[in-house]
């Protein structure tokens, strides 16, 4: 089923952490080297989050870029590792999909490890490659959607997408920004209205934020992306504190939910399928926002 049908006719339930989740599960290092080092551990945490109701699940990718794996020596392998993530996401959320309730793959395009409008050791020609390599991974491993998530800089995302326009004419894209603690700005400083005028928002399919965020700053937020555009929206934060119940977590996206300013809702860092079970069960009595 077409993803901006789903859009329309349900919340979308995405997935909750990959990075957090692996890590509490012992496992250590580059988290993306699991991708083809030890599989069946990924291909267990995207299980459990199917399970527990995620409409959408999150490739292990999120430092897969060139920028982020040079730092490890790795910057050789990006485009086997978002591969093989794509690969493995792709292969379970297959096998949960039917038609009435179809899975998708999100491909998670991380911020990189440098912000090109402060970054002094690196260039748009760099980051474009970094991009694309990631993105052509992705894309060749099979995912349904583009997720350029954490987002900061305006600019890394001009670039991101345009790499994947460059690379795929039609996928979805979707992008998500930190907020800073700054009420009404993103990470990197901007006003939220400014961050998204200086992104190409016309080629996306929805708009939102992730990770930290209170539940006053995320509603001041939501409310001010709600009047610049119409377009879906997501918001996946993080936990408040690490040992928030999922009924905590809940709460205040259930009050988002009902009051109809969601189209795609998720958990960040610390979440688990415990979390993402109780998202789904409370969102599905609500229905979408209107973006037509």
């Amino acid at each position: 089923m077409d993803f901006n049908r789903i859009l329309r006719r349900k919340i979308a339930v995405l997935d909750g952490a990959m990075g957090t989740s692996l890590i509490a599960r012992g496992n250590k290092g580059v988290l993306e080297l699991l991708n083809v080092e030890a599989p069946d551990v990924v291909e267990q945490l995207h299980e459990e989050y199917l399970q527990a109701g995620a409409d959408i699940i999150t490739t292990n990718t999120t430092c897969a870029d060139m920028l982020c794996l040079k730092e490890y020596g790795l910057q050789e392998r990006s485009y086997e590792l978002a591969r093989a993530g794509a690969e493995l996401a792709r292969r379970v959320a297959d096998r949960f999909s039917t038609t009435e309730s179809p899975r998708f793959v999100a491909g998670s395009v991380g911020p990189t490890s440098r912000n090109l409008t402060l970054a002094n050791d690196t260039s748009a020609e760099e980051m474009s490659e970094s991009y694309a390599t990631v993105i052509r991974g992705l894309i060749d491993g099979g995912v349904d959607i583009l997720l350029i998530e954490t987002a900061m800089d305006s600019q890394n995302v001009k670039i991101a997408v345009e790499q994947a326009r460059k690379l795929s004419s039609s996928m979805p894209i979707i992008v998500s920004a930190v907020l800073s603690r700054i009420e009404g700005r993103v990470a990197s400083g901007a006003t939220i209205a400014k961050f998204f005028e200086d992104i190409p928002i016309q080629e996306l399919t929805a708009v939102g934020f992730n990770c930290t965020m209170g539940e006053k700053q995320m509603e001041g937020a939501l409310k001010t992306l709600s009047e610049l555009s119409r377009l879906p929206i997501v918001v996946y934060p993080s936990l408040s504190k690490v040992d928030e119940s999922p009924t905590q977590f809940v709460k205040p996206l259930d009050r988002l939910c009902r009051a109809g300013v969601l189209n795609i809702v998720g958990g960040c860092c610390g979440t688990t399928p415990d979390h993402v079970e109780y998202l789904s069960r409370v969102v599905a009595r609500w229905r979408p926002r209107k973006t037509e």
